[in-house]
């Protein structure tokens, strides 16, 4: 949609130009997958709700890949541009950077895996922190389950948890305070 601006009436012939103020588009997708850390899923068959946080979200694993194929092929270009002026002591040290930088991305996508996944049904709260195959699950019952928030103040974060046989379970360690605001008005409303 554009909008005239400053635009003079067509039997006016002190200008000839217009000048068109497009308006700004909508925010792309993959904008909002990346800055949003909580989603909120529900299942109305089931009238089951699911909420999946994942903090700090990496580069998916094909554009790790890519981003390796690039710098592999960077780093072979140098190679090939210090044999032509024999300096061929170098090039043992690219192939260990090469090494390095792949177990860098490899450690960095595996560090990524870590989410936590409430899912609440009719009558149970199941709360689960999954860090690749380690995974530590929580079952709760609905009614019997406390649900805590503490605001932020100047020396410390704010904490979400559920308080279940005087137990706390923390949610949402690994976000942001703003993030933590967004879980907790999503669970004030089940």
């Amino acid at each position: 949609m554009a909008e005239l601006v400053d635009a003079r009436d067509s039997k006016s012939r002190a200008g000839d130009s217009v000048r068109v103020r497009f308006s700004l588009p909508a925010p792309s997708k993959v904008y909002q997958i990346i800055h949003d850390m909580i989603e909120n899923k529900f299942n109305k068959p089931k009238d089951i709700q699911t909420i999946i946080i994942r903090p700090n979200p990496a580069m998916p694993w094909h554009i790790i890949k890519k981003v390796y194929l690039l710098f592999g092929c960077f780093i072979l270009l140098i190679a090939i541009a210090l044999s032509y002026v024999n300096l061929y002591l170098a090039i043992p040290f690219y192939g260990i950077e090469f090494i390095i930088l792949g177990y860098a991305l490899y450690i960095t996508a595996l560090k990524s895996t870590y989410y936590e996944e409430i899912i609440v049904g009719s009558h149970d709260i199941k709360v689960r922190f999954v860090m690749r195959k380690n995974v530590k699950e929580y079952n709760l019952v609905k009614d019997w389950t406390n649900f805590q928030y503490e605001p932020p103040t100047k020396l410390k974060h704010s904490i979400l948890y559920f308080v279940y046989k005087n137990k706390k379970i923390v949610l949402g360690q690994r976000v942001t305070d703003e993030e933590r605001e967004k879980l907790k008005n999503i669970i004030k409303n089940f």
